[in-house]
């Protein structure tokens, strides 16, 4: 299965829109309501795919943010043990107390640090997901207001040459002359 990107599917899209005929003296555009159509049954498709891959890496932030957890707990059992190591060899209760701390300290900084570059990097990638997201809609809806343009406009026209053929064809009918003579 080939992957399609959401950036990919949007380029497309605005291809389409660019290269549409325009409707002159309008902002109007005749755009292929099939082309316009596959690329929105793609982006069905590619949306969900990007939200599962938004949850994944939501799960490896997790996962990440368990193991410094585990790494901070494990160099605090470790500082423990080696403070309980120095008091018992050496009977220094005051060397003991600073490196116990040094270490928690340590142990601490290590762990906040990856805590917080796994929130850096999921708020990152989520975020270019958000702004993918909004680009999307954004070319839908304007994609959706061409055509629905489109559409009144092709009504109107078609109502319009509907009256006017009605007009000649009664005036023919009776054999007088449409102009008032």
């Amino acid at each position: 299965m080939v992957k399609i990107d959401i950036a990919h599917l949007i380029d497309r899209l605005e291809r389409l829109l660019n290269k549409s005929r325009r409707i002159p003296l309008t902002s109007g555009a005749i755009v292929s309501s099939d082309e316009c159509m596959e690329i929105i049954d793609q982006m069905r498709v590619t949306i969900p795919q990007e939200i599962a891959k938004a949850r994944r890496i939501e799960e490896e932030r997790d996962k990440v943010l368990a193991l410094a957890q585990d790494e901070a707990e494990r160099l605090i059992d470790r500082a423990h043990s080696e403070a309980e190591q120095v008091l018992n060899e050496r009977g220094l209760l005051e060397e003991a107390h600073e490196r116990s701390a040094a270490i928690v300290e340590d142990g601490r900084r290590q762990a906040e640090e990856t805590m917080r570059g796994a929130d850096e990097y999921a708020i990152r990638v989520l975020g270019q997901l958000e702004d993918q997201l909004i680009a999307v809609q954004t070319t839908i809806r304007n994609g959706l207001e061409i055509l629905q343009q489109e559409e009144r406009r092709r009504r109107l026209s078609t109502e319009a040459g509907l009256e006017d053929f009605g007009a000649a064809t009664e005036g023919d009918s009776h054999g007088e002359p449409t102009s008032g003579s």
